[in-house]
């Protein structure tokens, strides 16, 4: 049984303005083309297929076009909901489409799965929509008393339900598959984790509830699932092996410069025998240009230091010890696709050290101080005189 996992398309998302859309079609079709010429059985798409609850047009139509390119080819696919996506809105349409596509936004669907045959016999795909604590809490719960208000003790329970339906099936070894749509970490409690390996990204949605939003990977531990395909986390990466393969496929672009050093990618996973390990192999994805993070004095940036970026999407940072006359003009000429531009002088020295005391002192000795903070060195007359015409022009 082979699958393709994917997720965190966020279909209608833009960079800093940049419209992505026909970088989206272009990664979207090479998934579709790959599916096919890899003869893949099953797609599984992890959740936030969409940016935002309502989507544009014109990614409700790639994604359909997509769908119907799939399911003619005989792929099925199984699509959740994210925390980006509206659940209830996706499993709206779960009861008019094709054979072979399934859309899972509803928690009544958690602990259910869609069944695939090989030559080995059935392959169970449990998919899990985004738990949303305060949500999930009640309706997983299975008695009159809510679970804690957690993501880990919402997951407990969906995994808790798909342990009981493989527990009842008469197969004696049946492979399973279960999808999840979660912050997940290699760790055996969620305060434990940190971000010492750069796993989180600027362009994901913060899912902290009561402080805490990591869900411990040994939460699927002895289920009887042979691979957990997640989503959420744009970086692609496995989260624990052994037994249960927990891995992330990441995002299908890379949707902030936090994630300029990211490969994109598929995940092809071959289901074997029962008994079998699973066998994983990467495909990377197309990117509309490459991503550059340049920090420098505006020459250096303008140099042939950094020629090879100026068709990156790039964030500038100049480091001047004063603001470069034109620096955003300068910089565009350049730099074709510089989408963030700043001034952060080397020298600054950090505010949130010392805030200062401005009692007793007068307005403009508290302003200049300020002054030598930020910039590093202590205003001129020039500035000085600037800064007293304001003050007595506010006065």
């Amino acid at each position: 049984m082979r699958l393709l996992h994917t997720s965190d398309w966020h279909l209608g998302r833009s960079l800093h303005s940049t419209s992505l859309h026909a970088a989206q079609e272009q990664a979207v079709g090479f998934i579709v083309d790959l599916a096919v010429t890899e003869s893949v059985d099953c797609i599984v798409i992890a959740g936030d297929v969409f940016d935002r609850a309502i989507p544009p047009i014109e990614s409700l139509r790639l994604l359909n076009r997509a769908i119907d390119a799939l399911a003619a080819a005989g792929v099925t696919v199984i699509i959740t909901a994210g925390n980006h996506d509206s659940g209830d809105r996706l499993a709206t349409y779960s009861g008019v489409l094709a054979e072979g596509v399934h859309l899972v936004g509803s928690l009544d669907a958690v602990g259910t799965s869609v069944t695939l045959e090989d030559e080995f016999g059935p392959v169970l795909v449990y998919p899990l929509p985004y738990l949303e604590p305060d949500v999930a809490r009640v309706s997983l719960s299975g008695d009159d008393e809510p679970l804690e208000r957690s993501h880990e003790a919402v997951m407990r329970a969906a995994v808790d339900l798909i342990r009981r339906d493989l527990a009842g099936l008469p197969v004696p070894t049946p492979r399973a598959v279960a999808i999840g749509h979660a912050f997940v970490a290699n760790v055996r409690r969620p305060e434990e984790w940190t971000d010492a390996g750069g796993t989180t990204s600027e362009s994901e949605r913060d899912l902290t509830v009561g402080g805490v939003q990591v869900v411990p990977a040994g939460v699927f531990e002895g289920a009887g699932l042979q691979y957990v395909a997640l989503g959420h986390l744009h970086r692609g990466h496995e989260v624990s092996g052994g037994n249960t393969i927990v891995r992330y496929s990441g995002s299908l672009l890379r949707y902030s410069f936090s994630e300029a050093a990211h490969d994109k990618h598929v995940v092809i996973v071959d289901i074997g025998a029962p008994g079998s390990a699973c066998e994983i192999r990467e495909v990377s994805l197309p990117q509309p240009r490459p991503m550059s993070r340049l920090r420098d004095p505006i020459d250096a940036l303008l140099s042939d230091t950094y020629a090879h970026a100026r068709d990156h999407f790039v964030e500038l940072v100049v480091t001047d010890d004063a603001p470069p006359e034109r620096m955003h003009a300068r910089l565009d000429a350049v730099f074709a696709y510089a989408l963030r531009k700043s001034h952060e002088p080397a020298n600054r020295v950090s505010l949130e050290r010392d805030r200062g005391d401005a009692r007793g002192k007068e307005p403009l000795d508290v302003i200049a101080d300020f002054l030598r903070k930020v910039t590093g060195a202590v205003p001129d007359d020039a500035q000085l005189a600037i800064l007293r015409a304001g003050y007595e022009e506010c006065r």
